[in-house]
């Protein structure tokens, strides 16, 4: 027997979906391992091969292909838990990761803060140099500048470097010469070099999604050597791929070197899953959502085809990368209900993750999620959660309620756990709204395929929300995104600026270029 293996590292739950040579499947969950999620990965492979009565090695050698969507990089930039990153840049813009363009979300909240860059101020370094527009040097790179700055990014014991000049899509000469130096000065260093990251135009989108790329560049990199190194130590010989935020895969060594292109990994296996389950139904026009332990994902698929964008940000920070349009926001089975200073029931974005988990998991959570509402109001068996291997606690759900949101606004415990119900409903109905009605679209004429683990529990009060009319629910709707990883193909995108006039424009110089993408994808 041959097996394939999708795999979702979430940040409560790892799901996996094991397909068999014959097209039957079976899913199977176990908790995330924050502070090393390869361990999490290697247990439920590991109870696959127990279900079989084989070991682990013996098992990985009937598996060809193993696809993997991950949240570590997503989750060091939510949390600013990245590498200490340093930055080379032109002088004059260095302050541009503060600057963004120049908007601010809330124009009239004077007390909004700006979202905090992930590079600190005095670890970006200005280098004396500059390109014109059109790619022509007004100015020679300063190597004693670049040296200067190596020395302090290794006094500081900085991990990773971002280099990022002004108009150096136009011509990568300069860039390319700092990143030489700086290979020979900081051997041991992660280099994101812009113009191999995100050759094309707009400065602040360049420089923010080059940054990004460093930030997460080592922690990507630490996570997949030690799962590669797990999988080589039980013998694994077959094939790895990592799911990337296009929706397509690429291997292990790509996704190192391009981390950023993984920071909606995970999400970016729902709208591809939604598009074979819609197609069975005839539906090619769909909304996918997805409601995990932490996060809520919403997408619209289009005639087919998952939107893209090239604008997309996480937490407030852009990343121009080609990705599939997601809306994630703060709201699963793990996010804690607490009251503002206003006297208001919220719920999220903070989340109890796998770990303490849920009051009602009993491994020391205190603080009431909507799990423990859903539990309270019935919509879950405390006997047969995860198939009955987690049995839930209701006393302990019912008094973190009580003592957390219940007292404080008067209420019952039932009552206070159906304002949770609510809550999250209206804010994830607000995340398909910006998905659809933002796009143009009236969310009532597209079905909603429903997945996650909590998914289930809250979607017809989303549809009710909404007005919409039809639900799918697939039969591995806890582990959707998983399924999808299984259904992606490798996927590869490449981007360049030609800026002319059009009529300017030379046929020869811009088949070049398309030339040159071409052979790069080869």
């Amino acid at each position: 027997m041959k097996y394939k293996i999708g795999i979702d590292v979430g940040g409560t739950f790892t799901d996996f979906l094991l397909t068999m040579e014959d097209g039957s499947s079976e899913i199977y969950k176990v908790l995330s391992t924050p502070q090393d999620p390869s361990i999490g990965t290697m247990k439920g492979i590991s109870e696959m091969a127990e279900a079989r009565g084989l070991g682990v090695e013996d098992f990985l050698g009937q598996v060809t292909t193993i696809v993997h969507g991950t949240t570590v990089t997503t989750n060091a930039v939510l949390t600013l838990k990245g590498a200490k990153t340093g930055m080379l840049t032109t002088p004059g813009v260095r302050d541009a990761l503060e600057m963004r363009r120049g908007i601010r979300e809330e124009q009239y909240n004077n007390r909004y803060a700006n979202a905090e860059p992930v590079v600190p101020r005095y670890l970006r370094r200005p280098v004396v140099g500059r390109l014109d527009y059109a790619g022509n040097e007004i100015e020679p790179l300063s190597l004693d500048d670049v040296r200067q700055a190596c020395e302090l990014f290794k006094a500081e014991g900085v991990e990773a470097l971002a280099i990022c000049f002004m108009n150096s899509f136009a011509n990568p000469v300069q860039e390319e010469e700092a990143a030489k130096l700086v290979e020979e000065l900081l051997p041991e260093a992660y280099l994101s070099v812009s113009t191999r990251v995100l050759p094309s135009i707009r400065f602040y989108d360049r420089v923010s999604t080059t940054s990004l790329n460093a930030f997460v560049g080592p922690i990507l990199k630490r996570y997949l050597d030690s799962l590669v190194k797990k999988l080589a130590d039980v013998k694994y010989n077959g094939i790895l791929l990592i799911m990337q935020s296009n929706g397509g895969v690429t291997t292990p060594a790509n996704a190192q070197a391009n981390a950023a292109t993984t920071l909606l990994s995970g999400p970016a296996g729902g709208p591809v899953a939604g598009i074979a389950y819609g197609e069975v139904h005839d539906q090619k026009n769909l909304i996918t959502v997805d409601m995990g332990g932490t996060s809520f994902d919403a997408a619209l698929v289009k005639d087919g085809k998952p939107l893209v964008t090239t604008e997309g940000d996480i937490d407030r920070r852009r990343i121009a990368l080609p990705m599939l349009k997601v809306v994630t926001i703060g709201a699963g089975g793990g996010s804690i209900g607490w009251i503002d200073e206003g006297g208001l029931l919220r719920m999220g974005p903070q989340s109890a993750g796998s770990s303490p988990g849920p009051a009602c998991y009993g491994l020391g959570g205190e603080l009431p999620v909507c799990t423990d509402a859903d539990l309270v109001l019935g919509y879950l068996s405390p006997d047969f959660f995860a198939g009955g291997k987690m049995p839930l606690s209701l006393e302990k759900a019912q008094a973190a309620i009580k003592k957390h949101v219940a007292d404080p606004l008067g209420y019952t415990v039932e009552q206070a756990a159906a304002g949770m119900y609510q809550v999250i409903n209206v804010n994830m109905a607000a995340a398909v709204r910006e998905v659809s009605v933002e796009e143009g679209v009236d969310p009532r004429d597209f079905p909603l395929v429903v997945a996650g683990g909590a998914g289930p529990n809250h979607a017809c009060m989303i549809a009710y929300e909404l007005e919409i009319p039809l639900l799918l629910v697939p039969r591995e709707s806890s582990i959707f995104c998983a399924a999808g990883m299984l259904m992606s193909d490798l996927q590869h995108d490449f981007v360049r600026t030609y800026s002319c006039h059009l009529l300017d424009a030379d046929l020869k110089h811009f088949q070049g270029i398309i030339n040159e993408m071409r052979a790069e994808g080869v």
